[in-house]
Parts: C-alpha cells; structure tokens; sequence
C-alpha cells in the first residue's frame, strides 16, 4: 500500500506539472498583458518595474513560466515585499510528517485491521493528521503578490479558502446524506410512483444549469417566501450579517445557516441527483447478485441483508463518483459565489481572469489541482478499505 501511495504521489506531480504548464501557456496566449491596466497610470511605472522583474515579464514564455515555477515553490525566508508574509522553520515540517505518519498508519490499518472498524479507524487517522497539521501549519509560499494590488497573492488565497471550504464541504455532505438514501430506497422500491417521481426529479435537476437553480432558489425560497410568510429565512448574499461578531453563539449558528443554504443548496442538488442515480443502479446490480440470493435463501432479514452485505459493495461505485465531484463542486462554488456574493476563490478566480492576475489564477488552479489528485488517492485507499479483495501489491 506504502509503495502504491508513493507511485499515485508521483504521478499526481506529473500531472500538476503538465496542468500549470497548459493553463500558464493559455493565460499568455488570451491575449493582453498582465500588466496593460496598470501601464493607463503613469505613477504605476515603479511598480510595473518591480512585478517585471520579479516575474521576468519582459522574457521568453519558457522562462516566465520557469520564474512562476521557483517562485511557487518556494517557502518564504522572511516578510518581505514580494509577498512572504512567514518564516519557514522547523515547526513547519510537522504538516509533512503528520502527511507521511497518515500514510504509514493508514497501510498498517488496511492490512492488520479486519473487522468493520477498518473504516472508522483510517477516517479518524486522516482527520487527527490534517486537524494537527493544520492547527501547526505557519509555512508561507513565495507566490508574489496580486498585479492589481490587492496584497500577497498567499494571503490573498488563503484568506477565501475557507469560505469556499464551508461552501462546497456542505453541499457535498448535504449531497451525501440525501442522494444515498434516496438511491437506496428507489432501489428497494423499484419502479413504485416514488421510484418515479425520483428518477423525474434527478433528470431534471441534473440537467438544468446551476445558475439557473441558484436564481430561482433566490426568487422562490428567500424573496417570495418572504413574501408569503413576512419572515425573512434565507438571505441571498453575504456570509454573515455585518453584526455577527456581536451576536450570541446561537444567534451566529442561525446566521449563518441562513446566508449558507441557499448556495450549499443550489450545488448540492444537482451532485444530489447523480449520487440518487448512481446509488439506485449500483444497489441493484448488487441486489440481483448471487450471493444476495444465497443470503436470501439461508433465511436472513431482509434489513441485514441491505445492510450489511448490499450496502457496503453499493457504496463503491459512489467513492469513485465523490472523488471525481470534488472538480465540479469547486466548478459550482466559482459561479454560484458570484451570483450570491459568498467572499470565496470563486469570485476572485473570476475577478483574476477578468484582469489578467496570472499569479493569482495560476495559484487557485493549482490548489484545485491538489485537491483532486489527493482525494483521488484516498478514493483508492478507500476501495481497500470497502473491498477486501482490492490489493495495492
């Protein structure tokens, strides 16, 4: 298991290598300098000096992206002008430790652990590994800094990521808690009028754009509901109202669920969907299987038969399904944040693109890119952990 990890890792750099190198050479070829707004100022020229140079703007296209490379890469050595806002010392090993102490313990538990605690026990070593990593993560990179302005591109980044963090976490986990069950019970109740009404609703939601969703769950669940009922329920931007500081902690709760929903809602229906659809298909083929029928012959309850022998095989198809969603769900968030004002990357991707901001275009693809080749590796991780028969020898 060690040594296939260490392979998928691998590979996972290859293609964040081939993935900056492709979108670095579109951004230079979309036409515009970086720097063209900036140059309308004439008191912009000191500036427009230092990014040149910092960047080596004014060189070949190969040693630009070379300049971009090094510069993401490296750690930060003191607060400077370019954009390093933290030391790299010896605490900021412990992330990298706590990374490759979870590949260790998440081999030995696949292999040493054989009873349904298996699953439990690698969630919670991944989750123990990123909670203390991140509570003694202080490394900063040398990403530059915004050429509109708008500060070091790391602070920047960062500053949104939680935003979109909550944004997109939630609406996969209310895609999870909804979209699973229903697959389940259509498969149980197959062909029934909900079986119906479910396969209706899924095709529709999976094939209506999500900005149409997000308006219309602005118009019908926030300003009409208003409306009809004179209470205001959800807001429709934002994040918090300006006085959340001041409020009580359950008054932040409700807060914050009421500026949350609608956004999580509008993308979490249509993953909703896919994850009813495939749930249904892959409990049937397991349903209609032999060792189903065996089960079902011996006597067994039926609950214990979905349970615990159909459930558990149904399940790994949608690992799959949910490590590949984690690009649309970030897709989503990018134009659902900008049609509910939510202050994530979405919408300074999109402000970036609009100006040219390479460094901070290149930065958040690349976060983006990170995050799928890691949640790629732990859906293959995942698969030993369902399905005993899968080896990573």
């Amino acid at each position: 298991m060690l040594a296939y990890i260490t392979r998928r890792l691998v590979y996972g750099l290859v293609t964040l290598l081939a993935l900056s190198i492709i979108v670095f050479t579109l951004l230079q070829l979309s036409g515009g300098g970086p720097l063209d707004r900036l140059k309308l100022n004439p008191r912009m020229a000191p500036y427009i000096q230092a990014l040149t140079e910092q960047w080596g703007l004014d060189q070949p296209l190969y040693k630009q992206y070379w300049t971009w490379l090094r510069n993401y890469v490296s750690p930060c050595t003191s607060t400077d002008p370019q954009g390093c806002t933290s030391s790299f010392g010896l605490k900021n090993a412990i992330p990298i430790i706590m990374l490759v102490l979870a590949i260790a313990a998440t081999a030995f538990v696949v292999y040493s652990v054989k009873n349904h605690w298996r699953g439990a026990l690698v969630l919670l070593v991944w989750f123990v590994a990123i909670l203390f990593a991140f509570r003694n993560m202080s490394i900063a990179f040398n990403w530059g800094i915004s050429f509109q302005g708008a500060g070091p591109v790391w602070d920047l980044v960062f500053s949104r990521v939680g935003a979109t963090f909550r944004l997109g976490f939630t609406a996969l986990l209310l895609a999870l808690m909804v979209g699973i069950p229903l697959g389940i019970y259509q498969a149980i109740r197959q062909y029934s009028f909900f079986d119906q009404l479910g396969t209706t609703a899924a095709f529709v939601a999976f094939s209506t754009p999500i900005f149409v969703i997000a308006l219309a769950l602005q118009i019908l669940l926030a300003l009409k509901l208003e409306q009809w009922t004179g209470v205001k329920l959800f807001y429709v931007t934002g994040m918090n109202n300006p006085g959340y500081g001041e409020m009580s902690f359950l008054q932040q709760i409700a807060d914050t669920l009421q500026h949350l929903t609608l956004p999580a809602l509008s993308i979490a229906l249509i993953s909703l969907a896919g994850y009813s659809r495939f749930q249904r298909a892959s409990m049937l083929d397991v349903l209609h299987s032999d060792y189903l029928r065996t089960a079902k012959a011996k006597g067994l309850p039926r609950r214990r038969i979905i349970v615990k022998h159909a459930l558990r095989n149904a399940l790994i198809p949608i690992v799959t399904l949910v490590s590949l969603d984690v690009a649309f769900i970030i897709g989503g968030a990018i134009i659902t944040e900008s049609i509910f004002g939510w202050p994530g990357i979405g919408r300074l991707y999109i402000v970036a693109i609009g100006t040219v901001d390479y460094p901070v275009v290149m930065s958040i693809v690349m976060i983006i890119g990170i995050g799928i080749v890691i949640m790629n590796i732990v859906a293959d991780i995942l698969y030993g952990v369902m399905d005993p028969r899968v080896r990573y020898d």
